[in-house]
Order: structure tokens, then C-alpha cells, then sequence
């Protein structure tokens, strides 16, 4: 059980409209709000999340009824008070073959700069962030890994 809770946000990519691939340009963004979001004006660092190759956002959010999900204990840190509270960004980078690398690429599409110019000012305009490059990470799993130290 989450003590914040997740939205999802619809972008209509303007950069991924007519990718090579006839992906779709209209994605979902996954977002966790941290515990305490809604009762104030408060302002938060974020952290963009991004997956390994032929996995989803959406897997991110994969149940077990063994193990906590990455979301799930990330709220429970924020929780114990083990880290500050932070928006977790979670966006959709899928292509038919697989993976996007999170790169700009003539093969599939335009997603680095998905992320960085139409990603990042959609989560800053949609929620209370804190929208400086020293309030902002970028971590990854495998492939989502070489897509955010390209983005650093």
C-alpha cells in the first residue's frame, strides 16, 4: 500500500509525431506523488525513472506478492524518512522493437529529446516540481541506465 499515490498524465509528443516506426505520438507519464503532496504548496526535487530494454514504465509498477516494487519501496523510504520526498517520473518510451536507448535516432524516433523538451516541461507545468537542474535525476535499469547518463 502506497502512502502518495500514482497519476497518469497524457502528453501529446509533437517530436514523436511521424516517428519512422508509426508509434504512437500520444503517451502516458507515470507519476508518484509523494505522502503529503496534497496538503500543501510545497515544492519537489524529481527523479526520472527510466526502464531496462523491451520493458514498459508500466513495469516499473510490476506486482509481486513477494517483494515491494521500485515505487513501492521508494515511498517507504521516503516513509521511514531514509530520503526526501521527491516526484518519481516515469514516461513512456516504448517502440515496436523494444526500446528507444533514449536516444535520438533516424531508426525510431526523437526520444532524448522527448525527454528532455517535452517530458520534463510537461511534468514542471502539470505538478509542483522544482524546476531547476539541481532539483533533477535521472536513473535507470540496464538500457534505461545508458539513456540517463546520456540525459546527465
Amino acid at each position: 500500500m502506497l502512502h502518495g499515490r500514482i497519476v497518469e498524465s497524457r502528453l501529446e509528443s509533437a517530436v514523436l509525431k511521424d516517428n519512422p516506426l508509426g508509434d504512437p505520438h500520444v503517451r502516458d507519464v507515470l507519476v508518484y506523488l509523494p505522502p503529503g503532496y496534497d496538503e500543501g504548496d510545497a515544492r519537489y526535487p524529481t527523479v526520472t525513472m527510466l526502464p531496462g530494454f523491451a520493458a514498459t514504465h508500466r513495469s516499473v509498477l510490476g506486482f509481486s506478492p513477494w517483494k515491494p516494487n521500485t515505487v513501492e519501496r521508494f515511498d517507504a523510504q521516503i516513509v521511514a524518512g531514509e530520503c526526501p520526498p521527491a516526484i518519481l517520473v516515469l514516461p513512456d518510451c516504448m517502440t515496436r522493437w523494444g526500446g528507444s536507448q533514449f536516444v535520438d535516432s533516424a531508426a525510431t524516433g526523437a526520444y532524448q529529446t522527448y525527454l528532455a523538451e517535452e517530458v520534463l516541461p510537461h511534468v514542471d507545468a502539470t505538478f509542483r516540481t522544482i524546476p531547476k537542474r539541481e532539483a533533477r535525476a535521472v536513473v535507470g535499469r540496464s538500457s534505461g541506465g545508458f539513456g540517463a547518463l546520456r540525459l546527465g
